[in-house]
């Protein structure tokens, strides 16, 4: 399995989108300092390089989640389009090695892009935060990446599945940013009119910091549902995992090679 992830990697490294994006994060994280530099009061650079990489963490997990999805979309569908698939299966490798070899590498991808534009991200607040003591340390702000990465995992886990349900990645790719982005709204809805299925909806569990103590990670939020905890939300989440991973394989291994 680790040569078929070393070789999707190298399908990545050769079309350059992980490196453009994280390159654009950058830019907009720049820009972003010349816009507080230039309209804000001066207070906005009061802190530590960890301060700017936690401002920065939303933005960077909303471009990683865009671009996890985009590559779960189109993985398997590609494949299959182009007829490299029959390449890949002819060899003596079970069908299911070959489907998670690929859904592994969207995930390394979605933490190597998040890992990455985080770091940069602390060498700019390095540059252009004026170091004044700050509650934050570099324990509290991974920890608080590591919660919201869990949405990211989520969506691209179900673009990987919804590649194999449809033979064309627009499908997949529409209906999975669909939901992303609509998710606040879908939230709202079931809350309204359907709140005894809202707490069973996976959407008002991919946050898990608000089961966190510390309230520089919560941000003072508590949690939507008050008979859940940290642990059977997370149990709840796996459960959609397990599902939309067995049925991706599957289908998978249903799916005919022409």
């Amino acid at each position: 399995m680790f040569k078929l992830i070393q070789n999707e990697f190298l399908k990545l490294h050769a079309k350059k989108g992980m490196y453009i994006l994280i390159g654009v994060i950058a830019v907009l994280e720049i820009l972003g300092v010349l816009a507080m530099l230039k309209w804000g009061d001066g207070t906005e650079f009061k802190g530590s390089y960890l301060d700017f990489a936690s401002s920065e963490i939303s933005l960077i997990t909303l471009f990683a989640t865009v671009f996890g999805i985009t590559i779960a979309s189109r993985m398997i569908t590609d494949e299959f389009q182009k007829g490299t698939i029959k390449q890949l299966l002819i060899r003596p490798r079970k069908r299911i090695t070959v489907l998670f070899s690929k859904y592994i590498t969207v995930l390394l991808t979605i933490v190597f892009i998040i890992f990455a534009s985080t770091l940069i991200a602390m060498i700019i607040g390095g540059i252009v935060m004026d170091g004044s003591k700050t509650e934050l340390t570099v324990g509290i702000v991974m920890k608080s990446t590591l919660y919201q990465v869990l949405s990211p995992f989520f969506f691209a886990t179900l673009a990987f599945f919804l590649a194999n349900v449809f033979r064309k990645s627009v499908l997949p790719l529409i209906i999975t940013m669909f939901l992303f982005f609509l998710q606040g709204p879908i939230k709202m809805v079931l809350m309204m009119f359907a709140k005894g299925v809202a707490k069973f909806v996976v959407f008002f569990h991919l946050d898990l910091r608000a089961y966190d103590s510390n309230k520089l990670i919560s941000g003072g939020v508590e949690p939507t549902f008050t008979e859940f905890t940290f642990t059977t939300s997370l149990l709840l989440v796996a459960a959609y995992f397990i599902i939309l991973l067995v049925a991706s394989s599957a289908l998978f291994q249903k799916r005919d090679v022409l």
